[in-house]
């Protein structure tokens, strides 16, 4: 089978490498005694329930670290303002707001691992790397670039290309704006409360406003840390059981020979359109192609080539790379413009039935209902998508 090429910035490697230590750390004190399928994990209702209190601990903590870490450079410039040179006092200022910033970041970096690391848990992790997959998409790099926020690789499979559509310039712009999102969320605010006060005569400490944003801003990241922890693991076990459970041998071989190459466009085209290496779109296809086999390169990420694909396929077979399709468009739990219309006309005639499908799963991935989705997806997929 073709091996995926894994392209990997140093830097990210480096941090990442360093949470996986953290990460195993903490397994050393959990141990799986056997292989957990996805039918073995807690049902839907339990584990909303868990991971709510789980989300809420978290952002919590987020909240306060956030706040507690940015009150003494708050009160450094209150106090010591007029009291020292200004070169004398930005130079002191710059050392305190660095110090708690360390801190404010590392406690951070362990409370998303530990978050991250519990969700793992709660779904059946083992610490046992699945050879079939590429190191980087293990379970607990993903968790950890989950909460380090670090991009995911970009991988070279097929002679698909994620990204192929995007500028180097505006990716590295989205870089930057990345990396500054708490420095400009903070400035953006404070400008926006100055010109409040001005316009209506407020007089008030605007100094004290770094606190609750930089509080408030913790605590979201923390939020979407275990949002996006909770789509990968999910997205983990469901595209294992898809490749595995549901499109099998069997049910290939009672489809055309081509239906395997169709497959993988359906998943491919749609992984395109999303100009992102998302962990679940990745895992499906290279899981779905340990069934399929397909070993040369041709333009599988192509749109008008699967489009006219499809319209020489039977219905049957229109109907499982439709839906395959519809999956690959939610697994990474949004849906951009791009691939919305490029939906639109690999669903045709039938739109209105395959979009309700989509958008169903959807919502049951964000909600983190995995049950309730793998039904969906096996209803689908056996059964015929339903209005």
């Amino acid at each position: 089978m073709h091996q995926p090429k894994i392209k990997t910035d140093k830097i990210n490697s480096l941090i990442e490498s360093i949470g996986v230590k953290f990460f195993l750390r903490f397994s050393k004190k959990l141990k799986s005694e056997r292989t957990i399928k996805l039918k073995d994990i807690p049902s839907d209702r339990v584990l909303e329930v868990v991971v709510d209190n789980i989300t809420l601990n978290v952002v919590i903590i987020a909240f306060l670290i956030g706040a507690l870490t940015t009150v003494p450079a708050v009160l450094f410039e209150i106090y010591y303002k007029e009291a020292f040179e200004p070169l004398y006092y930005y130079g002191l200022l710059s050392l305190v707001t660095l110090f708690f910033l360390i801190i404010e970041v590392g406690v951070l970096y362990w409370l998303g691992i530990r978050g991250v690391h519990t969700l793992s848990y709660l779904t059946g992790y083992n610490d046992e790397e699945d050879s079939t997959l590429p190191p980087e998409y293990d379970v607990k790099n993903m968790m950890v670039r989950s909460a380090f926020e670090i991009e995911d690789p970009a991988i070279e499979y097929l002679g698909i290309d994620p990204q192929k559509y995007v500028s180097s310039h505006w990716l590295f712009i989205r870089t930057i704006l990345y990396k500054a999102k708490i420095i400009l969320t903070t400035i953006i605010v404070k400008f926006f409360l100055k010109k409040l006060a001005m316009r209506y005569g407020v007089r008030m400490g605007f100094i004290w406003v770094a606190i609750p944003v930089t509080a408030i801003w913790d605590a979201i990241v923390m939020y979407r840390v275990i949002q996006d922890a909770k789509l990968r693991l999910f997205g983990y076990h469901l595209s294992k059981h898809i490749a595995q459970e549901i499109i099998t041998d069997k049910l290939l071989n009672s489809y055309s020979n081509d239906i395997r190459e169709g497959a993988i466009r359906a998943v491919s085209t749609i992984m395109v359109l999303s100009q992102d290496y998302h962990p679940n779109n990745v895992l499906l296809l290279i899981r779905l192609n340990e069934n399929l086999a397909i070993k040369e390169e041709k333009n599988y990420d192509d749109l008008n080539i699967f489009l006219a694909y499809l319209n020489r396929a039977s219905l049957d077979e229109k109907h499982l790379l439709r839906t395959l399709s519809g999956m690959a468009a939610v697994f990474d739990g949004k849906m951009k413009k791009e691939e919305k219309r490029a939906l639109e006309e690999i669903f045709g005639e039938e739109g209105e039935r395959y979009m309700y499908f989509t958008k169903e799963l959807k919502k049951m991935l964000l909600s983190g209902h995995i049950h309730q989705a793998t039904l969906l997806c096996e209803e689908g997929i056996f059964n015929g998508v339903k209005a």
